[in-house]
This record gives C-alpha cells, structure tokens and sequence, in this order.
C-alpha cells in the first residue's frame, strides 16, 4: 500500500472502512467552520465523501488521504492534494493542497509538518510544477499554515460558492532527500 511518513503521522489513501473514524471531524462543527458545505450530518455523508475522494484518486492520481497517529495508529485527520475548480494549468487540473485534524491535534504543527510532506513529493510522485492553496479569509490558523510553507498571495477567487484568497507555490525542484514507501506506480 501506498503511504507517507512524517515524524508524526503516517498518511495513506481511504478506505470505505475509514468512514466511522472519519466521521469523527467530518462532522465535527468547529473543524468544518470553514467548509464551504459544512459538517457531515451523518457517518453516510462521511462515506460518500471518502467515497468522492476514492473516485477522486482513481481518475486523477491523487486526493485526499487519511492521517494516522504514528504511535496509536488513531486517524486524526486528512490531507492531500484535490483538484481546484475553476480553470486548469498548463491543461491539467490546478493541484490544492488541504488538510484537516482533529481538534484534539490543533495547536501541535501537525498541519504544517504534513502539509510539507505533501511538497515533498509533489513534483517526484505527480508531475506538479506548482501546488495552489485556500483558505476561508476568517480562517487564521489555516491561512498562517499556508504562508508558513511559502505560499504566496495570487488573487481572490470564488470556490465551492466562497470567495477566498488564493495562493500558489512552486514545487519544481523539490525532489532531494524525499524517502517514501509505495506499491503502486509513483517513483
């Protein structure tokens, strides 16, 4: 099976089977605050976006992954990379990177240490010259995230119904000391 490590964490692609545990932030209000679409209102919701997210992965390589607690194994989140509605680049699907945690895991540099991670093999393991990210224009924690990894401003757009600063970052060139494991095609 395909995952990644962090000092942390440990991400793999979904599994149907994940959708209890996920449930656990999908439906947690304060967590999704800053969705577009809000909490899951129940563990089908949560099935059907993991679901979503599986699709996603089988059509375009790469999605959203479940993040693991390296020394319990408990799922604490997820992260990964999604497609960005509204336009492509260089004819391929604009590549955002996202994450989610717990509340119990806010405050600890978890998203950043994952978010890196995701940088890492952006380029080695997709093709990605350039990596996009968003945030709710309220949501600071998110958006410190984001500048912290880089990221720089490039406009305001509207996604999933919200308008929001978007920003881009160049992950060409990123490709020294990466070390991962995987089973299915990525380098």
């Amino acid at each position: 099976m395909t995952r990644l490590e962090t000092a942390r964490t440990i991400l793999r692609p979904f599994e149907e089977s994940d959708a209890e545990a996920a449930f656990a932030w999908f439906s947690d209000a304060e967590v999704m605050r800053y969705i577009p679409n809000g909490a899951d209102a129940s563990s089908e919701d949560s099935r059907a976006r993991i679901a979503r997210y599986r699709a996603h992965e089988a059509k375009h390589g790469f999605s959203k992954w479940l993040i693991l607690d390296k020394v319990t194994g408990r799922p604490i989140g997820d992260s990964g990379f999604y497609t960005l509605s509204g336009g492509e680049l260089h004819g391929k699907p604009r590549p955002e990177l996202g994450y989610r945690l717990t509340r119990q895991e806010w405050g600890r540099g978890l998203a950043t240490e994952v978010a890196t991670r995701w940088l890492e093999v952006a380029a080695p393991w997709y093709g990605f010259t350039k990596v996009f990210a968003f945030a709710h224009p309220e949501h600071h924690a998110s958006l410190h995230v984001i500048q912290k990894l880089g990221f720089t401003y490039s406009h305001r757009e509207t996604f999933y119904g919200m308008e929001a600063p978007l920003y881009v970052r160049d992950v060409d060139g990123m490709r020294g000391g990466v070390e991962f494991q995987t089973t299915n095609g990525h380098e």
